[in-house]
């Protein structure tokens, strides 16, 4: 189902918070990006139809981790596996999202080999551009080894677990958490912290390793199920 070795796949999970801590903080430490968050609050309720009726404080403390444009990535879990089947992670995390970002971008340089292929849950849609734009921002030239605005799906070096699980039918639900339940596959989305709960870990109760570990999780869950399709036959 999967032709190509599990060994040339880098498996990618990132995990994302607002930018700032409430929509307040925002307001009172960015005050031109608060008045682009004003000026979208129709494109939200939109993309977002639960937000309908919150205030714009639930607004942006429930969704903007999900925007880039007004969220940052404080944890990026990277794992390779080996010939022998071992599991090699390495995760970048912290406050100094700039930081985490250019060793992130320097790891992607020293795999831009032509080898490897990135694998991870919803990629194509989030991880990528997310974490495109936030280099940008942080001013740092994403490396060629991430597909670009102009890359054609057929040359993206990418397997995305959630298009693979839809197998061309986009109204399909394709959930980590779904796909986890009906392989076999413990979830990654128990314990203290978990997706919905990051924004509050970082900057209510500080869990920044809790996070790491959530996001280190995801990552172990993607090498399950990518060994799980591969044992077909």
């Amino acid at each position: 189902m999967i032709n190509i070795d599990i060994t040339n796949l880098l498996f990618i999970d990132i995990e994302t918070v607002g930018c700032e801590k409430s929509y307040v903080d925002l307001k009172n430490n960015q005050p031109v990006l608060h008045k682009q968050f004003i000026n979208h609050t129709d494109y939200f309720t939109k993309r977002f139809p639960e937000t309908q009726g919150m205030s714009l404080d639930e607004i942006f403390y429930n969704r903007m981790a999900l925007i880039p444009e007004f969220g940052k990535i404080v944890c990026v879990s990277v794992a390779l596996v080996t010939p022998n089947g071992e599991i090699r992670k390495q995760s970048f995390y912290g406050n100094n999202e700039k930081e985490i970002l250019s060793e992130l971008n320097n790891l992607f340089r020293k795999v831009n080999t032509g080898r490897y292929h990135l694998c991870g849950h919803n990629i194509k849609n989030f991880d990528i551009p997310y974490i495109q734009k936030r280099m940008i921002i942080n001013g740092i030239l994403p490396s060629s080894f991430l597909p670009k605005y102009d890359t054609k799906p057929w040359e993206m070096k990418v397997i995305d677990t959630m298009e693979l699980w839809k197998f061309g039918n986009s109204s399909s639900i394709a959930s980590l958490e779904l796909m986890c339940s009906v392989l076999g596959i413990d979830s990654s989305k128990e314990g203290d912290v978990t997706g919905n709960k990051v924004h509050e870990s970082y900057w209510i109760d500080n869990k920044i390793e809790q996070i790491k570990e959530y996001c280190e999780r995801d990552v172990d869950v993607l090498v399950q199920i990518i060994n799980k399709l591969k044992e077909l036959k």
